[in-house]
């Protein structure tokens, strides 16, 4: 609106209109080396004025994005990092009575497990109660492992390769899926037990160390937690080898089943490093929110759809001295550029008014306005002209 009413009163763009003739708006370089200390005043005031208010503007709007980052990181840290415990590990207890030791373990908590234990079947815990009773949450990745301690007896040496059988369980004891890996103690000669025994004899001695063997077996690999079927709980089996007898089936010292999440590794930074994580996910996003709100004003204002920053701040002084003074009312002619009246219809019925342009021809300019010399439209219609070109002196 404000260009289109410059033009419509024929003013140039890049021009200052003083009576009646075309000057050019020096530049503040040239005011300094001109010595018009007033022009320089004005420019350095409107300056400090506008960087002042577009200031307060960019604090307001990295406030409110900081926020908006905040709000953004918690919601993703959600979304994304697991609450659960990164790792499990629950004993294995196996019955030996069978031919095939077999060894349930759950994964539940204790409130999980004391809510489920109020049916006397598991068959018939309902759907509700079973997918609120989980270990992770839905769509989270994990591995089970199992790790059985043989002791270096020559009964677990001559049972030889034996089969491991493990199944992932849900409450209600549905298999979810299974796996099985074939597991012996590794043979160690007499020599190799006998310098080993040489060497570490004193911690035998003291019972700091046993003579033990560790065998771990990875059973599943990346399983995805299920939505309806939740994990919770494993049961492995120890199944001899074909045609092995009773003697086939190891001795264990101790078992348990391991339960790991498996994170990429910018999960696992943001597991392992809340606090860290947090505050860097925050100043990162806060910074390309930041930008990307300055590249849109940018391109705004170059379309033309909101103001400039010059302008902007032309506003909110205009309206600052107006709230001021109680000038709350605009003159309709220019349709709320911002250009305020004072009383044209006493201007008028007062006689011709002195202003800048009459200023100015009495200092020795011409002052023509089709051939009239001052009367009462005249300095009517004078003082608009120039009322409108300080305006938009002061917003460029």
């Amino acid at each position: 609106h404000g260009i289109a009413a410059r033009r419509a009163w024929g003013f140039d763009m890049n021009r200052t209109y003083r009576g009646g003739s075309v000057t050019p708006d020096p530049s503040l370089f040239t005011a300094v080396m001109e010595g018009q200390w007033e022009i320089v005043r004005e420019k350095l005031l409107a300056l400090a004025t506008t960087a002042a208010i577009m200031t307060a503007v960019a604090i307001s709007v990295s406030i409110l994005l900081l926020f908006l980052s905040l709000a953004l990181v918690v919601v993703f840290r959600i979304l994304v990092v697991p609450t659960t415990p990164a790792s499990t590990r629950q004993e294995l207890v196996f019955d030996y009575v069978s031919a095939a030791p077999t060894a349930v373990s759950s994964f539940l908590g204790a409130k999980e497990t004391k809510a489920l234990a109020l049916y006397d079947n598991p068959k018939l815990i309902t759907d509700a109660a079973l997918t609120s009773s989980r270990v992770l949450t839905p769509g989270q990745r994990f591995d089970v492992s199992v790790s059985l301690t043989l002791p270096e007896t020559r009964h677990n040496v001559d049972a030889g390769v034996f089969q491991v059988r493990a199944e992932l369980l849900t409450a209600r004891g549905e298999v979810i899926a299974n796996a099985t890996r074939p597991a012996m103690l590794v043979h160690t000669g007499a020599e190799v037990r006998a310098l080993r025994l040489l060497v570490s004899w004193p911690l035998h001695a003291l019972g700091l160390v046993e003579e033990v063997r560790t065998v771990t077996l990875p059973m599943f690999e990346g399983v995805g937690e299920r939505l309806t079927r939740p994990f919770a709980g494993v049961r492995v089996t120890v199944v001899p080898r074909a045609g092995g007898g009773p003697n086939a089936v190891p001795q264990m010292w101790r078992a348990h089943a391991d339960l790991r999440m498996d994170m990429s590794a910018l999960t696992r930074f943001l597991y392992h490093y809340p606090a860290s994580s947090f505050a860097v996910m925050v100043l990162v996003t806060w910074g390309y929110l930041c930008a990307a709100a300055l590249l849109v004003f940018a391109a705004a204002a170059a379309a033309g759809v909101v103001r400039v920053p010059t302008g902007f701040a032309g506003e909110v002084v205009r309206r600052a001295s107006a709230a001021d003074a109680g000038k709350q009312r605009l003159d309709p002619f220019f349709d709320g550029m911002g250009l305020t009246t004072s009383s044209d219809d006493e201007a008028v019925s007062a006689g011709p008014t002195p202003s800048r342009l009459s200023a100015d021809s009495e200092g020795g300019e011409t002052t023509t306005n089709g051939g009239g010399g001052g009367g009462g439209g005249e300095g009517l219609r004078q003082r608009r002209v120039t009322n409108q070109a300080d305006y938009f002196e002061r917003v460029e």
